[in-house]
């Protein structure tokens, strides 16, 4: 993967050019690819790493044009749907699926009596719990010191698949198999605006960010992607690249549209309170009236016509998507509402790196014309500041922490962060924390 489109650039965000994106190749090494992950490692750097590799492979088999047109890019969209990337894809996808997702099979088990009544049971007991229940990022967000930048977080979360969506439902449009994909085929158009673009999902996402003055291009904010949100959003594309898992995607999409409604219920008082109407949330008004829809839809014209026409062989398959959603968008919700308690209380971690004790250091340099990029720890570690002056970058919009000699900071395990040096050379040292102070 030493790809000049991946070693990244000095910015902090990532120019619009959706070819180009920090993967941080450099640090392969240091990742156990042999070791599949497990639920615990969600948000370890080898699970961050992975999923933005997969993440990278799974969209080189969607289109993507820049929206100033291909002329001055054409290099790079040669060297993106070339065949170097592509042999690379297709040699090594497979296993990189197994790595990242084969602990879905420890963490869900169906088993037992599996009919319709039993996998519509299960369905309505899920989303009324999830309903009901707290959302952890937007929990966080209102509990934030700087309610702004923790808002800007979680949108940055949501750009991910917001900015490219249905782009892996897509990959189930094809073929023939009855009524089920008729219905499956309503929901996609109308993510897709009914062939109107000012109305489609992707093209209202773009208007919440630009009223939060944000960059509205595909993966501006590539660096600030976590690794559960990640995770979220290519568990969708690798059900959807092996059909024989189709009926695990149908559950699982059901699951998604029956929740989203909800969710984006909870999300609008949550920045109408933060924002008040400084914010469109046209995106979100737009999602919680039409996954209502959307849910009814693929509640009755998809979950439960394909297990009543299949059979019951199929039930613990759609009943494991349905798992298995529930699981991931778990994930997201942990990491985001984790990141955003993190940022906001840097000052705090200052404190704590003084009170951890540490193991050896290792040293790293950067350097103000070197890339920029973003990574996170398996462990926890205190960062020191040895030489020269930096910039600990935390979010994507908020004010950076500066950095001079002798600042230390503790970065918990998962967390995700970025050193820009301010000075033209600095050095930083990662003490491994042996024992980590209680927040």
């Amino acid at each position: 993967m030493r790809n000049p489109l991946f070693g990244g650039d000095r910015h902090v965000l990532h120019g619009p050019n959706p070819y180009r994106r920090m993967l941080a190749p450099e640090t392969f090494g240091e990742i156990d690819f042999g070791r599949p992950l497990t639920a615990r490692d969600r948000v370890t750097y080898r699970s961050l790493a992975a999923h933005r590799l997969l993440g990278t492979f799974y969209e080189s088999e969607t289109v993507l044009l820049p929206e100033q047109g291909l002329t001055e890019l054409r290099g790079d969209f040669e060297e993106f749907y070339g065949t170097g990337l592509r042999h690379l894809r297709e040699a090594t996808i497979s296993d990189l699926e197994r790595f990242a997702f084969d602990c879905l099979t420890d963490e869900v088990d169906v088993s037992g009596n599996c009919t319709v009544d039993v996998l519509d049971a299960y369905f309505q007991h899920v989303t009324d719990e999830s309903e009901q229940g707290e959302s952890p990022a937007l929990n966080a967000i209102a509990a934030a010191r700087r309610p702004e930048v923790a808002a800007d977080t979680y949108l940055v979360q949501l750009a991910l698949d917001g900015l490219t969506e249905a782009s892996a439902m897509s990959r189930n449009l094809a073929g023939a198999y009855g009524p089920e994909q008729s219905a499956l085929f309503k929901i996609f158009i109308d993510e897709f605006g009914y062939g109107v673009y000012d109305t489609k999902h992707t093209t209202i996402f773009a208007k919440m960010l630009r009223s939060r003055a944000m960059a509205t291009h595909v993966h501006a904010y590539w660096n600030f992607y976590l690794a559960g949100p990640l995770a979220t959003n290519n568990f969708y594309y690798y059900l959807s690249r092996d059909h024989a898992k189709f009926f695990r995607y149908a559950g699982a999409v059901t699951y998604a549209e029956a929740v989203f409604a909800p969710a984006f219920v909870k999300m609008i008082k949550v920045y109408r309170e933060i924002f008040g109407e400084d914010v469109d949330l046209h995106y979100c008004d737009e999602h919680a009236h039409i996954d209502e829809h959307h849910g009814r839809i693929t509640r009755e014209q998809v979950l439960l016509a394909l297990a009543e026409k299949h059979g019951p062989g199929v039930v613990p398959e759609l009943m494991r998507g349905i798992a298995e959603a529930r699981l991931v968008g778990g994930w997201f919700e942990e990491d985001t509402a984790a990141q955003i308690r993190w940022a906001d209380t840097i000052p705090r971690h200052r404190e704590l790196a003084a009170a951890a004790r540490t193991g050896e250091p290792r040293p790293v340099r950067a350097s103000a014309d070197g890339p920029f990029g973003t990574r996170s720890h398996d462990g926890a570690v205190v960062l020191t500041l040895d030489t020269g002056e930096a910039d600990l970058v935390t979010s994507a919009t908020g004010e950076p922490e500066r950095l001079v000699r002798g600042d230390a900071v503790l970065i918990p395990a998962g967390r995700v962060y970025g050193v820009k040096a301010v000075s033209p050379e600095c050095r930083y040292l990662l003490h491994p924390v042996v024992d980590e102070p209680t927040a």
